[in-house]
C-alpha cells in the first residue's frame, strides 16, 4: 500500500468518531451535501484538468480565510470554498461508522483549519506565489480503486509565526481524484523532515 492510501485510510482512526449513531455535536451546525463538480475559486478553475497543487492552493487559502473570518458569516463562506474543494464520495469510502454521507464529510472538513491553522500566516494568497512553493511528492494510483483513481501528496514548506528557522515544517495536503476531479482528502504535516532540501530522519526528531 502506498504511503499516500495509507494516510488516507486512516481518517476514521483521526477522527475517533462513535459507529453506533448520530453525533449530537452536529444537531447545531450547518450540514452540506457535497457535489463534487467543477467549480471557479479566487479566479481559479477547478475543473477536471485542474492540477493537485492548483487545488491545494485554493484550499490552502480557504482555510487561511477561515482562520481569519470576522464573522459567522465570513467563516461558513470560507468553509463553504473547503467543501468545495473536498474529496467527498472518497472520504465517504473511508467511512467506517454510522454516520451519513454529510456528517462523515463535514466532520473531516471541518477539521482542516484547525490541523493547519497555526501556519496560516505564512499561506500563499495568489496562485502566482503557491506555484513556486507547492511540490508534488508522489502521485500513484489508489490500490483496487474501481476507476483506477489517483492520489497525489503535495508539500510545502511553512515558516513558524514565532520567526524560528529551526521551527519551520513540512505542510502536506493530500488529494485524491474523485470522479475525475482532483478534491483535497487530508491535511497534515511531515514529521521526518523540517525542509524539502532535507534528508528523511527518525520520526519525533
Amino acid at each position: 500500500m502506498n504511503k499516500g492510501l495509507t494516510l488516507f485510510a486512516t481518517v476514521p482512526a483521526m477522527l475517533a468518531l462513535s459507529g453506533c449513531s448520530r453525533d449530537v455535536r452536529l444537531d447545531d451546525q450547518k450540514i452540506r451535501t457535497v457535489t463534487v463538480k467543477a467549480v471557479m475559486l479566487y479566479g481559479e478553475n477547478l475543473d477536471v484538468n485542474a492540477s493537485p497543487e492548483k487545488v491545494a492552493y485554493v484550499a490552502l487559502r480557504a482555510i487561511k480565510e477561515d482562520f481569519e473570518a470576522k464573522s459567522d458569516a465570513d467563516r461558513e463562506a470560507a468553509l463553504d470554498k473547503q467543501f468545495e474543494v473536498c474529496a467527498a464520495s472518497e472520504l465517504y469510502r473511508s467511512n467506517k461508522t454510522s454516520l451519513s454521507r454529510d456528517e462523515w464529510v463535514h466532520n473531516v472538513v471541518y477539521r482542516w483549519t484547525p490541523t493547519v491553522s497555526h501556519y496560516v500566516a505564512d499561506f500563499p494568497t495568489t496562485w502566482e506565489q503557491a506555484s513556486t512553493r507547492l511540490v508534488n511528492r508522489k502521485t500513484d494510483a489508489i490500490a483496487d480503486h474501481p476507476s483506477g483513481a489517483k492520489l497525489s501528496e503535495i508539500a510545502m514548506e511553512v515558516d513558524d509565526p514565532s520567526g524560528d528557522a529551526n521551527a519551520r515544517v513540512i505542510l502536506l495536503v493530500w488529494l485524491a481524484q474523485d470522479d475525475g476531479f482532483w478534491r483535497v482528502t487530508q491535511l497534515g504535516f511531515d514529521r521526518t523532515r523540517r525542509s524539502l532540501g532535507e534528508k528523511k530522519v527518525a520520526d519525533g526528531s
